[in-house]
């Protein structure tokens, strides 16, 4: 699933992960709606893992078992509520996902936070890479690691009409995506995300679960409900 990992720090590796996530009962949380619209803390889990602009949606940044994130460049690497998070939480590792040409690897804001964070830091990109998101890869990343239980909320898309979708559970200013892509595109993506997540599941023995099934925008609902659907009891305890 991993193309490359890599650090410059001389105490992270790929143990470090397997730690974190082997056998372990895991939740990605992305930004999409569903995350407002699931009670996904009534889910028994080890661990958390999130990404980019978590650190602006005040429930998810007060968490005390999230164990890890993947950032991007386009998020305010200086803001304050970032780095609050990070102080309170030193177990929390960082990911970036480096892309050839990108300049924000060649600037003094990417240096300084490297520097700052060089031993909690780690590279990746994944063999599958598409409009599913960090929080696609990321999910990709955690099951890497053979989790025992991957769930994922808020890994949603969008619906074909967009403007009407629930806002974004961390820049709630955003319905649908910022780039307009076409909505054939983005269900494609997210079906075949899942369709990876679910193959990988049966290599690991890993149970997967898609807690924003159901709703218009969540893209992999037509695959997760077809060979992973959630089951009644799980439906029960995180129906709104």
């Amino acid at each position: 699933m991993l193309k490359f990992i890599e650090t410059k720090s001389s105490v992270l590796s790929e143990n470090t992960f397997a730690d974190k996530f082997s056998n372990k009962r895991v939740l990605v949380i992305g930004s999409g709606p569903s995350v407002n619209m699931v009670n996904w803390k009534n889910i028994d889990v080890d661990v958390i893992v999130t990404t980019t602009f978590f650190y602006l949606n005040d429930e998810i940044r007060s968490l005390n078992n999230i164990t890890h994130i993947t950032l991007s460049e386009i998020i305010d690497f200086n803001d304050d509520r970032l780095h609050n998070f990070l102080q309170r939480n030193p177990e929390c590792t960082i990911a970036l996902e480096p892309k050839l040409g990108r300049p924000f690897y060649n600037t003094d804001t990417f240096f300084r936070f490297q520097e700052q964070y060089k031993d909690r830091l780690i590279f990746y990109n994944t063999q599958v890479d598409n409009l599913e998101g960090a929080a696609g890869r990321l999910a990709f990343f955690v099951m890497a690691f053979s989790p025992a239980e991957l769930f994922y909320v808020g890994l949603d898309g969008k619906s074909n009409s967009p403007i009407n979708d629930p806002p974004n559970a961390f820049r709630t200013h955003i319905h649908g995506d910022t780039d307009r892509y076409d909505h054939g595109k983005f269900l494609d993506s997210y079906i075949a995300m899942a369709d990876t997540l679910y193959k990988y599941s049966l290599y690991n023995q890993c149970k997967l679960y898609n807690l924003g099934e159901g709703f218009e925008f969540n893209c992999s609902t037509p695959y997760s409900k077809q060979y992973f659907p959630l089951t009644d009891e799980i439906k029960q305890i995180i129906k709104k």
